[in-house]
């Protein structure tokens, strides 16, 4: 669905170290951003995260790339 909207990647925000979360994101394909990889936009959320008090576990923000349709396989 994503990519039929013409969306490159989904971006995402979530407890590192809770197995369900990030290591579950990370066997999905999702890689980790690091501080010079987050957007404005990802910043922001960040800081709506921590005045709601999610800081007080660690955070990650994490993104996955979406593959290009083939446009051999389109009809």
């Amino acid at each position: 669905m994503a990519i039929g909207h013409g969306l490159k990647a989904v971006t995402l925000t979530t407890f590192a170290n809770v197995p369900w979360n990030a290591p579950y994101y990370e066997r999905c394909g999702f890689r980790r951003l690091s501080a010079d990889d987050l957007t404005p936009g990802l910043l922001w959320i960040r800081r709506e995260e921590a005045e709601h008090g999610l800081d007080a576990w660690p955070r990650v923000c994490m993104r996955l790339l979406l593959a290009e349709p083939n446009i051999l396989d389109e009809p």
